[in-house]
């Protein structure tokens, strides 16, 4: 079988901050900021796969993954913030890559956070590298005029489903290792456990990821269910059959011809996964204050 090609180019965007019509569930955020377009990890699951988002990423084994770098996305970013802006938490990070292979050379991420620490915006970083860490002291500087929390994604620990599921993911050891080392430094940090797959992820290997999510010293664990949708349903059917072929009957009980799964199911997991996670002193979701969608509540605060 022949392996994909990675490929990286320049893209100049049109737009980098995007404003939610609703505040985000899962990261709690108003807006949206993605440093680069793409992604060349790989994962079985993601919806970047979408061909609105970039036609030339997807399952099959013949598609190349490829990453368009926001090169005027700093630019972007510093006229969108001096033309006045509505408060609200950005998540940088939402649908790629911040930390990928690329930024050794561009550094977009690293721009965009400097530009950032002068306007007090709270921030929720989602990433699952390791190169987070290269930040540690900017992001001190953000907390002093703001919050920032960093989400390292760890949807699988076992090491067969990693392989299956992740693509080129960075090791699950080393990306515990990140939120130790985050936390240590005194940043906000936890783990997405996102998203549970069906049959799959949501029984022994859940309550595997809390206990090593909670040794990790992470403040919270949040979930989110596998959502398949439009142009990626028909190559994760045909990977799942493929991989898994117990399962597709399965799948389309549950799913229908919907991108969540039932509500019944994802209500009985939570309920599940909520109570095992109290045991382990773990917050499962991002404890910001409802009524304002971005700040952390004073008593989250105190916990950090």
């Amino acid at each position: 079988m022949k392996a994909k090609k990675k490929k990286s180019e320049p893209y100049q965007a049109k737009n980098i901050l995007y404003r939610n019509e609703e505040i985000n569930p899962f990261y709690m955020s108003r807006y949206s900021l993605n440093p680069y377009r793409g992604c060349l990890v790989g994962c079985r699951y993601c919806y970047v796969q979408e061909k609105k988002h970039i036609d030339s990423t997807g399952l099959e084994e013949e598609k190349d993954r490829q990453v368009q770098i926001k090169i005027n996305a700093p630019y972007l970013l510093k006229r969108r913030l001096e033309s006045g802006l509505e408060m609200g938490l950005i998540a940088l990070g939402e649908s790629c890559e911040p930390y990928g292979e690329n930024e050794n050379e561009y550094f977009i991420t690293r721009r965009l956070l400097e530009i950032l620490q002068d306007y007090a915006f709270p921030l929720h970083i989602v990433t699952k590298s390791e190169r987070v860490l290269r930040d540690i002291e900017l992001f001190k500087k953000i907390n002093s005029k703001s919050f920032v929390c960093v989400t390292i994604s760890i949807p699988v620990v076992s090491g067969g489903l990693v392989k299956k599921l992740e693509g080129d993911s960075p090791p699950v050891k080393t990306r515990l290792k990140t939120v130790k080392k985050l936390r240590h430094h005194g940043i906000s940090a936890g783990v997405a456990v996102s998203p549970v797959f069906p049959y799959l992820t949501d029984g022994r290997e859940t309550e595997k990821i809390l206990r090593r999510v909670s040794a990790s010293g992470a403040a919270y664990a949040l979930f989110a269910p596998l959502s398949i949708k439009n142009y990626q349903r028909e190559m994760f059917f045909s990977w799942l059959k493929e991989k898994f072929p117990r399962l597709p009957d399965s799948y389309q009980r549950l799913y229908g011809e919907g991108e969540e799964p039932s509500c019944e199911y994802w209500e009985k997991f939570m309920l599940k996964t909520k109570r095992k996670a109290l045991e382990l002193n773990l917050n499962i979701e991002l404890p910001f204050e409802d009524e304002f969608g971005h700040l952390p509540s004073q008593e989250y605060l105190k916990l950090q």
